[in-house]
């Protein structure tokens, strides 16, 4: 019995030494690789729905509210104004909590409110002049027996009004002679009632609301002006009715005074999303009807990928995905390819001549090695040059050639030679375009091809894999070619080496395209070695080029 417990014992020692050395990193030779080092694109970020957005901002807003002890209405101003940096706006609040209540335009910067004028005492009238708390304007009461009395609004003049500053909370004048009984009960019905300087109706008090800049309106007028506001798109941004005063108004006064229920969900709705796009760690996926929201705490210009509509895009600037190129050239060349490109589509023809027998050829692969089908030359669609006059070295074609006595020339010479430049890049872009839409349709006729070849037993959809990546490579490395012409249009420095590797990787993606088109009849090991090649090469031009500081 002790044998076999001794037996047992020893089984499990070893039992766990195994699970050690199998499980123990620090057993392990394997050197961990840093993804960062290695791939130029690595990007770390999350999808998340908008029910995990709302719990992440209402974190945050409720910690900023304890720590400040404000309440979350104003927390979420505050946030926001400061794109949700929780420690700047706790070290502004503790330093100038005034500066900063105006800087977010939560408090007025100076007093909208004159000083209290001096009161004129006429000599034949009487009247009793009431102002309320938060009262924009002074008016008389012309409701109670024995009170002669009328409405001043500002900007009119009357005799019988007198201008009081609204920050008084209680007060009264009486003029004339008029007994005690009288004065206290139009003291006591005036200081009920306030005029409305929008509706210019007299309401009781209770049915007006005031913002820190003391200007009050009646209930039904602000919610007049939060429906008119929110039906334009505006909601964190809906500012108080006074002209000239820009003081914001609180969310929480906003849903108090609305109530129809729709119109509450649509503000509800446009203040999410203003806080997600002042969020820098947060960004609306751009694909239509998709409700994801991705996020990073890397702000690079990186590619995301959401995760439910497969939509791609720049995180940092949320248009299309454009390595090597940064997003401030990417809009400078969109904004001028739109207000150029028909000038380029009218320059740039759909078909070319053969340069040898000088028949019409019209475009119908991706690949721009061309082979004419009259004469069997092959020549580059770009160039129109001999292809063999390429090389594998350098790909001469995609150079621009800048004349350099151009500043010498006339004002209407550097304007062609400005043309010439941008139609060199522009039509090279717009070739990289219609060649990937033209992969697509080859891709689609291979898949094809290959389920026919399925459904007759040659092989199995594992077997032909290789020619599906092969595809989504080639896709890839033309994406990538395509975005290297604008950088290169507007780059300076570094040319020379930039546009040796562009031609270095244009040259691989058009070997790779052609055998991509010749898949079926191609070497396996020959196409793969090709994919490595064009991919490498891919990678080396994004590490040296691709802007990727936040």
């Amino acid at each position: 019995m002790a044998d076999q417990e001794s037996d047992m014992e020893y089984s499990s020692d070893n039992d766990y030494e195994f699970e050690d050395y199998y499980n123990s990193g620090e057993d392990c030779d394997i050197e961990q690789i840093d993804p960062k080092r290695t791939d130029p694109e690595y990007f770390v970020y999350e999808c998340l729905n908008v029910e995990e957005v709302e719990k992440l901002l209402n974190e945050s807003v409720e910690k900023l509210s304890t720590q400040l002890q404000i309440t979350p209405s104003l927390a979420k101003v505050l946030l926001h104004e400061t794109r949700w940096n929780t420690a700047e706006v706790i070290e502004r609040y503790r330093n100038n909590a005034s500066n900063l209540l105006v800087s977010a335009r939560i408090k007025a910067a100076a007093p909208s409110v004159p000083p209290p004028a001096q009161l004129p005492v006429p000599s034949t009238s009487s009247a009793v002049v009431v102002v309320a708390s938060g009262a924009t304007c002074s008016f008389v009461v012309s409701s109670v027996p024995g009170c002669s009395a009328s409405a001043a609004i500002p900007g009119t003049s009357s005799s019988g009004s007198i201008n009081i500053s609204s920050s008084t909370s209680k007060a009264h004048q009486t003029i004339g002679s008029t007994s005690t009984t009288t004065t206290a009960t139009v003291a006591a019905c005036c200081y009920r009632t306030q005029l409305c300087p929008v509706c210019v109706t007299v309401q009781s008090t209770d049915k007006f609301h005031a913002l820190s800049c003391q200007h009050s309106f009646c209930r039904d007028c602000w919610a007049m002006h939060f429906e008119i506001q929110i039906g334009q798109g505006i909601s964190t941004q809906i500012e108080c009715m006074e002209q000239r005063c820009d003081v914001r108004v609180p969310e929480d006064l906003v849903l108090t005074l609305l109530n129809r229920p729709m119109l509450r969900d649509k503000y509800q709705q446009f203040t999410f999303a203003d806080y997600v796009k002042s969020h820098p760690e947060l960004r609306f996926c751009p694909g239509p009807n998709c409700q994801t929201i991705i996020r990073s705490q890397d702000i690079s210009p990186k590619k995301a990928v959401c995760r439910m509509c497969k939509s791609a895009f720049c995180f940092r600037c949320g248009t299309d995905y454009h390595a090597p190129t940064d997003c401030q050239i990417i809009r400078k060349w969109l904004t001028k390819c739109a207000d150029d490109s028909e000038t380029a589509n009218y320059i740039s023809a759909h078909t070319k001549d053969c340069p040898k027998c000088h028949i019409c050829i019209e475009k119908n692969g991706g690949c721009n090695h061309m082979q004419c089908f009259n004469c069997k030359h092959d020549f580059c669609w770009m160039c129109l040059g001999d292809w063999k006059a390429h090389g594998s070295e350098y790909y001469e074609c995609s150079r621009y050639k800048e004349n350099p006595n151009i500043a010498h020339e006339s004002v209407h010479a550097q304007a062609r030679e400005a043309l010439k430049k941008y139609l060199h890049y522009y039509e090279r872009w717009e070739n990289h375009s219609k060649s990937l839409q033209l992969e697509q349709q080859t891709l689609d006729r291979m898949r094809t091809r290959i389920n026919e070849k399925v459904m007759k037993g040659l092989g199995t959809w594992i077997d032909w894999q290789h020619l599906f990546d092969a595809a989504t490579l080639l896709a890839k490395c033309r994406y990538t070619l395509q975005y290297t012409y604008p950088y290169a249009y507007y780059m300076e420095s570094r040319k020379e080496l930039f546009e040796y590797q562009q031609a270095q990787l244009e040259a691989e993606i058009e070997n790779l395209s052609w055998k991509v088109e010749r898949a079926e009849t191609t070497d396996r090991g020959e196409l793969e070695n090709q994919m490595d090649i064009a991919e490498k090469r891919r990678t080396t031009l994004l590490k040296d080029f691709f802007p990727t500081e936040a």
